[in-house]
């Protein structure tokens, strides 16, 4: 028998099967391939890194050092590539007042990058010229989204009032921003006598996380600014939990936040023609600011339409499906008191602290708490104050009188009954 032949050392490799083959061939493709990977995976995860730390430097350099780098790109699930936004890309120079930064983020949507807003850190002063507080923000729509197609206009708005930080002494804060007040001791430099500080972002309007991020970012910043502006302050803490902004409306039936007043004056006013829903906010002892919103339902609607004559009914039938009913008191105390405005057709008209009158769509009025002036309002549409009529002095007059009891207040003075 001839023994099996043995292979030259020197030779090629044997053949051992197209099978066996071409897995080698696939194996080695796959390790080119993954060291390929690697290598731009690699790359790719140094540029993101030079990226945030090309941001955090800047955040640290437009917003002077005030606001935690990394809790901004933090924010909105996270940024990796943050520039400076907005039409004027301000920086904080501590030179005047109004003072911020603006920071966009970059994504790459459709082959482009693309900004989107991201954070604004605004430093504002009181006294100043211009007004902080306007009796409604959204005084021309309302404060509610209204659409033809809409069921219950008024169930929901999409401007709430202000929510106190813990009993106010701090602060307050509304669906996408927080805002940290620092009372000084003794007039700044610049006579500064309080200090208000805003941290802001769209990703907090649903998301609890954020907001506790904004607050965090917001109070440092206060403590740096006061130093920086030589304002003596001290901040009390952050409450530990940031329910969300109040933006469902309910019955106004029993209440005990900032509408229980309302509740109270129901229980002995006609209330054919009153508002049945409230949105009220925790109230603050010592918050500068404190709301209600009440408004009508449809079916309260079709019920006072039936209480008006032809004319009336016509007259205001159209104008429903675009301006429900809905009244909004706010008060104001300490510094803030005096700089409230209301919306006019080309510029606000200033509310006059100590004092009482009507401008627009809007009566206010005054009172001395602990020896300084508070500015009350009431804002409702031209076309519900038809409606009520002398109700709604009566209904500002209740409004006006549980503020002054509940804080404490003397020397209310309101307009003159139309």
């Amino acid at each position: 028998m001839f023994a099996p032949l043995e292979p030259s050392r020197g030779g090629p490799l044997p053949d051992r099967g197209r099978v066996r083959n071409a897995v080698n061939a696939v194996v080695l493709l796959a390790g080119i391939g993954g060291l390929a990977f690697g290598g731009w995976a690699l790359y790719d995860a140094y540029g993101t890194h030079q990226d945030r730390e090309a941001s955090r430097a800047l955040i640290t350099e437009a917003c002077a050092g005030l606001a935690d780098p990394r809790a901004v790109m933090e924010l909105d699930g996270g940024a990796d590539r943050v520039v400076l936004g907005g039409k004027d890309a301000g920086t904080v120079d501590f030179e005047t007042l109004p003072d911020g930064c603006v920071l966009s983020r970059v994504e790459e949507r459709d082959g482009k990058d693309r900004t989107y807003s991201q954070f604004t850190l605004s430093l504002k002063g009181l006294p100043q010229a211009r007004d902080l507080h306007l009796t409604d923000d959204a005084w021309r729509t309302g404060p509610f989204r209204t659409r033809r197609s809409q069921d219950d206009a008024t169930a929901r708005t999409d401007q709430p009032d202000r929510m106190p930080l813990g009993d106010g002494a701090l602060g307050d804060y509304g669906p996408d921003d927080v805002t940290v007040v620092a009372r000084c001791e003794q007039p700044a430099k610049s006579g500064t006598t309080t200090l208000i500080v805003t941290a802001r972002s769209p990703s907090t309007a649903h998301e609890a996380e954020d907001r506790q991020v904004l607050a965090r970012i917001a109070r440092r910043a206060a403590e740096g600014a006061a130093e920086k502006y030589g304002c003596r302050t001290r901040l009390p803490a952050l409450p530990v939990e940031l329910p969300p902004p109040v933006t469902a409306l309910g019955p106004v039936g029993e209440r005990t936040d900032s509408c229980g007043w309302y509740s109270a004056h129901l229980r002995t006013a006609e209330r054919d023609r009153l508002p049945d829903r409230a949105a009220g906010v925790p109230l603050g002892g010592s918050a500068r600011e404190e709301g209600c919103l009440l408004a009508m339902s449809r079916e309260g609607t079709e019920r006072v339409l039936t209480l008006l004559t032809t004319a009336e009914r016509e007259e205001l039938i159209g104008s429903l499906k675009y301006f429900p009913w809905w009244l909004r008191t706010r008060a104001y105390f300490g510094d803030d008191a005096a700089a409230v405005a209301v919306p006019g057709l080309r510029s606000p008209d200033p509310v006059f602290p100590g004092k009482a009158g009507r401008v627009g769509d809007a009566l206010y009025g005054s009172m001395t708490c602990q020896g300084r002036t508070a500015t009350v309002t009431l804002a409702a549409p031209f076309r519900y104050k038809s409606v009520l009529g002398p109700r709604l002095d009566a209904l500002f007059k209740a409004y006006a009188e549980d503020v002054a009891a509940r804080r404490g207040c003397t020397d209310l003075v309101l307009p003159a009954p139309e």
